[in-house]
């Protein structure tokens, strides 16, 4: 279905494949991914067809899921499509902005396509706020791009927009009393390559637009008997297929071709015409266009009763589109708002959540971890110890235990305070990190009484290890903390045999401990079993 829907938006089946998105939309299995590629079709057919408002909605939404899987290269295309629906309602600045968007995912993302569609609706944004020089120059950079890709549709594109672009200059020079033939005429040529490049593709909504510049080029050109027939030809496509804007436009150019040749009768009948049919009724553009033409015809006819009248209802009208266009501004600037907002309050639940994880881990971590050395404590020795143990009978691996006390610890807190004591401790602390591995551990029991667990460590090993640990106390500048100050430990080890509990092991390895206390201190004894 989202193929469906993304191939009836290339063939100009925008009504068609809008039903299909809303669809996939309507699906309650449709995943995040799912909902947000149909979005994304969504927007664009939903521009088509003139519907600015739920263009802009769809593509917010879909661009969140873009931006959060970072992709670049959908993230371009949708903010072309935004860019697109702001500048149908007047709101360069937001179409501006999504624009340059547009330009920096392609790059970012190396696509050249992308980059050329970027580059074309840039054009358009420049040219709509009041600098068509810089829309022509952007407009031939995406020429020259799409010259280099094997794409047909940027290919039209390009001739498209850059002809549209040679309309804008030439109106400038027109209004400036210049000669504007050459624009004219290089409009021309590019137009027309591009109402047959949309032939080729079978795109009716491209042949419509490019139909709709032809028009647009031959009335400058005074070329009106074609002028006509293809305003025509392009109303009646953009009819039936439901570009409603397009057939608006279609209108307009139908009434200055009239104009232009003084049927002024033949265009008086049509346009009246046109405003007893009921469907125009609610279509305040088409209406303003056919008052204001009437008003003028009516006046150059004489006819100053008829021509005031339309002139009052053209007021009105204009006064009625101001209000309908703010209107919508107001309704597509606070939907934005909104997705935005959402977009920020869900990123900052999802902080929040985040800290309150944080404070957990870090309230868990203050639990195992022993306030003055900062090793761990028993509570982490309870939790690391069994994994020790699995991973040591896994692993068939020797696991021994190391209990280690400074000797004739409670003179140095009676000579020297508690102060000097404590950081004694601390100072030991960090010898015992000196001499443990990653996979090891470092524990303060209490007091002046520490543990190692040293992994894949026979009770030799484990005996040299602190032999080791031994003579760097012995040998620490502990005058450094307090003058005359001398420390020294012992350490008592024992080797798991593999099946005894934990508490049997550790309370061996304390029972060497005190072996060594006993045997004159600032020892090792290694339990024999």
């Amino acid at each position: 279905m989202l193929e469906q829907a993304e191939r009836w938006g290339a063939d100009g089946r925008h009504r068609d494949g809008a039903k299909v998105a809303e669809a996939v939309l309507a699906r309650p299995d449709a995943t995040s991914g799912q909902q947000a590629h149909a979005r994304e079709a969504l927007s664009l057919h939903r521009l088509r067809l003139g519907d600015f408002e739920a263009s802009v909605h769809q593509g917010l939404l879909a661009m969140e899921y873009f931006v959060a899987s970072d992709d670049l290269l959908r993230q371009s295309k949708l903010h072309c499509t935004l860019a697109l629906a702001y500048h149908e309602t007047a709101l360069n600045e937001q179409a501006l902005r999504h624009v340059l968007a547009a330009l920096e995912a392609a790059r970012a993302c190396g696509s050249r396509t992308a980059e050329f569609w970027a580059l074309s609706r840039s054009a358009m944004v420049h040219e709509a706020m009041g600098d068509p020089t810089r829309g022509m120059q952007l407009s031939r950079q995406a020429l020259d791009l799409a010259r280099t890709l094997d794409d047909p549709e940027a290919g039209f594109a390009a001739l498209n927009n850059l002809g549209d672009t040679c309309i804008e200059v030439a109106r400038g020079q027109k209004a400036l009393g210049l000669d504007a033939s050459i624009a004219l005429q290089e409009g021309l040529i590019h137009v027309r390559g591009a109402v047959d490049a949309a032939q080729v593709l079978g795109h009716t909504f491209y042949e419509s637009m490019a139909l709709s510049n032809l028009v647009s080029i031959l009335i400058e050109l005074e070329e009106y008997p074609e002028a006509r027939e293809q305003a025509y030809r392009a109303k009646e496509m953009a009819r039936a297929n439901g570009y409603r804007n397009l057939e608006v436009n279609n209108d307009a150019q139908i009434a200055a071709i009239v104009r232009a040749q003084g049927n002024l009768d033949e265009a008086t009948a049509m346009m009246d015409a046109q405003l007893a049919d009921p469907s125009a009724e609610e279509d305040l553009m088409l209406l303003t266009t056919l008052h204001r033409a009437l008003f003028e015809m009516h006046k150059s006819s004489g006819r100053f009763e008829q021509a005031l009248n339309h002139y009052e209802q053209l007021h009105e009208l204009t006064f009625r589109m101001a209000q309908q266009t703010a209107g919508l501004q107001s309704k597509m600037l606070i939907n934005t708002i909104e997705i935005e907002q959402a977009r920020h309050d869900a990123e900052r639940a999802t902080l929040e959540a985040q800290m309150q994880r944080l404070r957990a881990e870090e309230l868990d971590t203050a639990a195992r971890t022993d306030p003055l050395t900062r090793l761990p404590n028993r509570r982490a020795l309870d939790m690391e110890l069994p994994l020790m143990l699995e991973r040591a009978e896994r692993d068939s691996q020797p696991l021994c235990a190391a209990m280690i006390d400074f000797d004739h610890f409670k003179q140095v807190n009676d000579v020297y305070g508690h102060g000097v004591g404590d950081e004694v401790l601390i100072a030991m602390a960090s010898m015992l990190r000196s001499v443990t591995r990653e996979a090891d551990l470092a524990v303060r029991m209490g007091g002046e009484e520490f543990l190692l667990v040293l992994t894949d460590t026979s009770r030799e090993r484990a005996g040299q290890a602190c032999e080791r640990l031994l003579a760097s106390v012995r040998d620490f500048t502990w005058a450094s903390i307090g003058p005359g100050l001398s420390c020294t430990v012992s350490a008592g080890v024992a080797q798991w045999d593999g099946v005894e509990r934990s508490s049997h092991w550790l309370a061996r390895a304390d029972a060497a401990l005190y072996a060594a206390k006993h045997g004159g201190r600032d020892r090792v004894s290694i339990d024999p079993t």
